[in-house]
Order: C-alpha cells, then structure tokens, then sequence
C-alpha cells in the first residue's frame, strides 16, 4: 500500500498528488513520475522495486483518479500544471528526476518552467518521452479535445498502451473514458508559448517506431532547454517504454546521476505555494516573460532554418567549377564526385562528431546534443543524424580506419581522436547535366552563391604550372615495408589469419595545391568515386577505385564494389594486355581476390535478406589510373529491421583495405604499422535524409594533416605473397597520385626543411 506524503499544496493536500508504490523514506535521491493521458498512477507500479534501494519513485495522482474521484478533473494545462507544481515542492528537498511519457512530458515540462520560475527549488533533471517537442505540438495541434467517446477509444486502441479486451468491455470503458475526456481536454487545448529556455538538463527518449513522435524532431526539444543532455531512441512504438523498461530507468538513472544538482536552491522569491487561492500564478513572475526582472533579455526559442533553392544553367566543367569553388574558398568543405555527378558542400551550420564514447550533433547556435554510444558507435550516428532537423538535408564527411576498432572489438585508439566528422552544410551546390543546384540557409546568400559559381565556371579549369612536386615512390621506407611484408607473411601461414593490407607511407615534402592536384589527379584517373576536402582539421584529395558500401534509402538497396589483384596500368597497350592476362593467371592475385568476395558475400548476409545476396560481376577488370584491378560487385536488400549505416558497419573497413578476418586483419594493422591511418583506408562520404549512404573507400589520395603532407599505399598480403611484389604494388598505386602533384603558388617545388622524411612518415606510418 502506498504511504502518503506529508504537505499541503494549492488544489488540495500535497499527500494527494502522489503515490509510493516502495517508500523508502531515507532515499538519497527521487524520480517524480507523471503518466500518459487516461493512465493510472500504477503505469509506475513496477519502477518502484526496479531503482537502486537509495531511489524512491514517486507516481503522480490527479484529481479525479484513483483516491481523488471525488476531486474534479482538471481540462486545463496551466492550472494543472501550476498545483502540480506547488504540491512538488514538498519532495524537492533532495535530488528529483521529473519523468514524463506522452502527455505526461508536457506536464513535467510545464512544471518545470514553473519551478524555475518560482526561483525556489528546482528538479535536478528532466526526461521527457514519447512527446513531440513543443514547436512541434504548435505547428500540429492534437485535434483530441473534440473527440466523442468512440473516437477516444479509436485513439486508445491505436497507441497500443490500452488491452483490447478492456476498450471492448463496457463497464471497463466506464472508468477509463472519464480520465481520458479529461486528459484529451488538456493536450487537445495546450499551445506551448514563447517562454525563456529552461535550464534544467533534459534528456528525451522515444520509441523509433512512433508514428505520433518523429525521430527527427526529437532534437526540437533543443529550442526550449539550454541543456539538451541526450537523445536516446529505443525500439518500439508509443509505449515502447513498457518492454525496454529496464533500458529507460538506466536513463533517467544516468540522467540523475550527472547533474550532480543540489535539490534546493535558496531564494526569496515567491513560490507558486505561497500565492494566495485566487490568484493568477502568471502575474507577478518571469514564468512567461521576454525578460527577466532585472529586465536583461533572456534567450527565447528559435526556429531552425531551411534550404533555399535556385536551379542554374551551368556550361563550365563541373569538376573545374567544384574545384575552382574550393580554392577560393576560407571554410571547411567537401567535393563529392560520382562519375560525372559533382556534389559541393561549405561550411558547417550543424556538425556530426563520432568518437568511441558516442557522437556529438552541434546545429547553429544550439547546445550540443550527446549521444551515448552504449549500443554501438553507428546506432549513436544514426541517432544524431536522425535529429537533424533541416528537410531535405545532405550531410558531408569523412570516416577514419581507427573506426573500425569499436565495430571489431578492438581497444580504442589512443587520445579522443574523433572517428568520424560529418557536415550539415550553410550552403551547397550540386552540379549535373549542365546545370547546377544551389542551396542555402540564408536566402540572401543565394545571389552570393550563384555569382561564385558563375565565376568558378568561367575559369575554365586552368590549374596554372605545368610544374611537379616529386616524392620518393620507389625508395622510402623500402626495407621497412619489405620486412612489415615478411612478418605479415609468417602470421599468415601460421593460420592467424588469411589476408591482410599492410601500407607504406611517403611524404611530400614540398607544398602542394590541393584543389589544382585534386582537377589534374582527376583528369588523370578514372576513379568510381573522387574527394576534395578541408574538413576536421584533415585535407585530401582523392580518387577512389571502389566504394565501400552504398545504400539506397528509398528501398534500402545495397551495393560494395570490391577490388583485390593489381598491375601496372601504363599506356603501352600491347604490354598492359599482358599484364591483364597474367592477373587471371596469377595464383597469388586470384585467391585474393575470390576470398575477398566470399567475405563481402557473407557481410552482405548478415544485413541482407540471403535470397538477394548477389555476385552481379564476378573478377572482371577495372583500370584505375596507373593500375588496373580483379574487381567484383555484390548487391543485396536490407533485411526487415536493418538499417542503411548497419550494411555500413558490416562492410566497414573495406576488406580489400584490412583483412580477413577483419579484427584480426585490423590488429596486425595497428602492430605493424605503428601509427594511425587515419583517413587512409577509411571512407569519404554523403548522406542524404532519405538514408541513402555512398561511401568511398579512401585510397588513392594525398594528405595533409597537422602541418604535413604524404601519400600511402597498401598491398594485399596472404600466404603468396613476396615482400618485393608487394612493395611494387604500392609503388604501381601511389602513381596514380605522385605524377599530379601540383606545386602550391610562388613555390619552385623545393624540399622544405622543416619537415624532414622521416617527421612525415613517423607522423602518417
């Protein structure tokens, strides 16, 4: 039997309010927890015995319910919220978590507002679930409060949170419609107003599969909370708190645990127990106020932006035009290519930070938001991404190898190295078929862009030095790759593997032109997917001979294109014919390649419904520049419940980049090689709201990071292989990149001395 709480409260006895299904009065900490419309203080029966023994659980009574039946239902939010208010006073004298699910979040959330406003005490956190977020609740008023009882119950049967049996039951619909008339009342008439931003933190929860709360929208909640702590989306519908209970009481565990708020916070102001019966709580107080009483201007909620467009014909080189934009550019940006179709994204109005602990999403002004990665570093992406709020967005970026060692087990790098950075753009433009799409946040920037991108056309690509920077291809680092080689080789016949990439690094000691390396490199090559890139303190330009994955959001289509086997690729047609022919031949070159693909196959299956994984193309030839490769291409349908960045996470890294097996492959790597990748052998990519993902593999390129510059190039290694084939490989790739080098303007391509081969290749090895 619940024990009554001690107090009085405006609307009657604070003892009212609550029920405590476990009292333990000593408890060091609270969780107050206020109910979905119609739901009986017992929906938290179970919560009570689930927390720790030094928590106490509270459940939230309105009149009109249980042991207030006499009591008249309240139909309005400001006054229910206002004598729920005052009657919490009487818990808050230790650390108090508000929980609120459905029409209870909005409760909780009114409440809180008040508490603040009040300048007395204040919960020390809020979790809000199953709720849109108040711009949402105003741009979409619930049309509830005109429901009749038939409609009510249509409603209930809906959200799934009410049996069957008892909506069909005639006496049972008799206690349950009245609460709920009231409660529709209450959301059907609740217009959130344009109050200062609580700061309180606050953590959202939702299920993925709730129709009535979007996920994207979820981050809106943002706009009315200076502490946007979390966004944590669960599996299932509008009561998916019900089955994952365990995992959102952990939340508002943790919730309560990182505040660290004192319950009290001392003030002489007025609280809402002090006002005399009658009078209006909102005269008198900031709770609904532009400015405070000092009369300073407080921050208000505001409204994310969205993309506007103008369509331009366009005759200039679209890869010219790209680059040219690039040179001029003072801000971070990304060139995406694929086969023609040019993608252009600069600077960062929302950024997406993945690092082994969980992923950051910044948007504009707003406060970052966190997103723990205790079920996966890609499920946290994912997350973030599904909180980007801006329709039709494309976001821009770049995935580091070291990403793989939280998706394979391996221990996480050293530092707090981000794992991935991806851009929501300020402005873009997308280039194809002689035209050009512009796309900005700020309309008055659209003159702005187009005047650019004319401009950037009329330079007709012209890089302007017909000049070369030179690296040390053939010799750097030579002996050390050879031994790396032999050492890989022993691991492999000793059955600890069966394939790994190990790669060489050699600096570029002189420097370069990105943007014009980029235009020449890709004039040169004919990549499946080519990057330029300033973005996260890394830049690179690249041409990539195969993706990693991609994945189309409309009906979850996915692709990899893997390529193992290699030879030079060097104009003389007779002598590259007879180098093709000895590819097919080569024992070494065919088993890498076909076990390659079996993997690919099986990281498909894991994803993929098995009747559509598929070989479309099986060891046919693609020239790559000053290469040409075996290549492959593998298709399958997401399997129900499977998503865009979980095909990603299989597939990722390449394996004709790491290994097989991959952790294994991967842990070789890092003894072998010393140093991190980085954004070698990771990806470059886009991602469109729509959840299509196309990533390129990252190789080919040249890099500069923290000051220095250096290309790096892998072999694959199995139980074949000889140290000196495989050092020539990476000799035969890395021309698809030394021979491009343009030097960086006023420069005679001269050495530079403040870095030395051996800084570089120590840095980049």
């Amino acid at each position: 039997m619940a024990e009554p709480l001690a107090g009085r409260a405006a609307g009657g006895a604070a003892d009212a309010w609550f029920r405590r299904y476990a009292p333990r009065p000593d408890a060091s900490a609270r969780i107050v927890c206020f109910g979905p419309a119609g739901g009986a203080p017992a929906f938290y029966r179970d919560w009570a015995r689930a927390v720790p023994d030094d928590v106490e659980v509270l459940s939230v009574v309105l009149p009109g319910r249980e042991r207030r039946l006499a009591e008249p239902a309240l139909t309005d939010m400001d006054r229910l919220a206002d004598n729920a208010a005052a009657a919490l006073l009487t818990v808050l004298d230790r650390p108090t978590v508000l929980f609120g699910h459905s029409m209870g979040a909005s409760v909780a959330f009114e409440v809180t507002r008040r508490l603040e406003a009040s300048g007395g005490r204040r919960p020390a956190a809020l979790v809000v679930s199953g709720r849109p977020s108040p711009r949402r609740l105003l741009e979409r008023p619930s049309p509830v409060a005109d429901y009749d009882d038939d409609q009510i119950v249509a409603y209930l049967r809906g959200l799934g949170g009410t049996p069957d049996e008892l909506l069909d039951d005639p006496e049972a619909r008799e206690l349950i419609l009245p609460p709920c008339r009231a409660d529709f009342q209450v959301i059907g008439r609740y217009a959130p107003g344009f109050h200062p931003r609580i700061t309180t933190p606050l953590l959202v929860v939702l299920g993925d599969q709730d129709a009535s709360v979007p996920v994207w929208d979820a981050a809106r909640w943002g706009e009315v909370a200076t502490r946007l702590n979390g966004i944590h989306v669960l599996p299932g519908g509008h009561f998916y708190l019900v089955p994952e209970r365990t995992a959102v009481i952990d939340h508002v565990l943790r919730s309560l645990r990182e505040t660290g708020a004192p319950a009290d916070v001392p003030s002489a102001a007025v609280q809402p127990a002090d006002l005399p019966r009658g009078t209006d709580p909102h005269e008198g107080t900031a709770r609904h106020a532009g400015r405070s009483d000092s009369g300073k201007e407080r921050e208000a909620v505001t409204f994310a932006p969205a993309y506007h467009e103008r369509r331009i014909s366009l005759t200039g080189d679209a890869l010219s035009t790209a680059a040219a934009l690039s040179e001029t550019s003072a801000e971070a940006y990304v060139l995406y290519e694929n086969r023609g179709v040019v993608g252009w994204a600069e600077g960062e109005f929302g950024t997406v930070v993945v690092r082994s602990g969980g992923t950051t999403l910044r948007l504009g002004d707003a406060d970052p938001v966190e997103f723990p990665a205790d079920r996966g570093v890609l499920h946290a992406l994912d997350q973030a991404l599904a909180a980007v709020q801006v329709e039709g967005w494309r976001a821009y970026g770049w995935a580091a190898f070291e990403l793989s060692y939280p998706l394979h087990g391996l221990p996480a790098a050293p530092g707090d190295t981000p794992l991935a950075h991806l851009v929501v753009p300020r402005c873009e433009v997308r280039i194809e078929d002689g035209g050009a799409l512009l796309r900005v946040l700020a309309p008055e920037d659209l003159d702005t862009l187009e005047q650019r991108v004319r401009s950037a056309a009329a330079l007709g690509g012209a890089v302007g030095s017909t000049q070369r920077v030179t690296a040390d291809v053939e010799h750097h680092d030579a002996d050390v790759y050879r031994a790396s080689v032999a050492a890989a080789v022993e691991e492999i016949r000793a059955g600890h593997l069966t394939k790994v990439i190990l790669s060489r690094v050699v600096p570029v000691t002189s420097p370069i032109d990105m943007p014009a390396t980029y235009l020449e490199g890709r004039r040169g090559n004919d990549p499946a997917r080519s990057f330029l890139l300033r973005l996260g303190g890394w830049e690179t330009a690249g041409f990539s001979p195969e993706i990693v994955a991609r994945v189309t959001g409309e009906d979850g289509h996915v692709v990899a294109q893997p390529l193992a086997g290699t030879r030079a690729l060097e104009g003389d047609l007779e002598a590259d014919r007879g180098r093709r022919a000895e590819l097919y031949r080569d024992e070494k070159e065919v088993f890498e390649h076909a076990v390659s693909v079996r993997l690919v196959a099986e990281e498909l299956g894991e994803v993929c419904t098995r009747e559509s994984v598929a070989v479309d193309d099986f060891m046919s030839i693609k020239e790559r520049g000053s290469v040409q490769h075996l290549a492959s291409r593998l298709s399958g349908s997401l399997a129900p419940g499977k998503t865009a960045w979980e095909a990603f996470g299989a597939l990722f890294p390449a394996v004709t980049a790491s290994g097989i097996p991959k952790a294994e492959g991967c842990e070789l790597i890092r003894r072998a090689e010393r140093r991190p990748r980085g954004l070698y052998s990771g990806a470059v990519l886009t991602v469109d709201a729509d959840g299509t993902v196309d990533a390129a593999l990252v190789l080919r390129s040249v890099y500069r990071h923290e000051g220095r510059t250096w290309m790096r190039a892998g072999a694959g290694i199995v139980a074949h292989s000889t140290p000196e084939r495989e050092l020539e490989e990476t000799r035969e790739k890395m021309r698809s990149v030394s021979r491009f080098l343009v030097p960086a303007a006023e420069t005679e391509a001269k050495p530079l001395a403040s870095a030395p081969d051996e800084q570089s290749a120590a840095f980049a090895r």
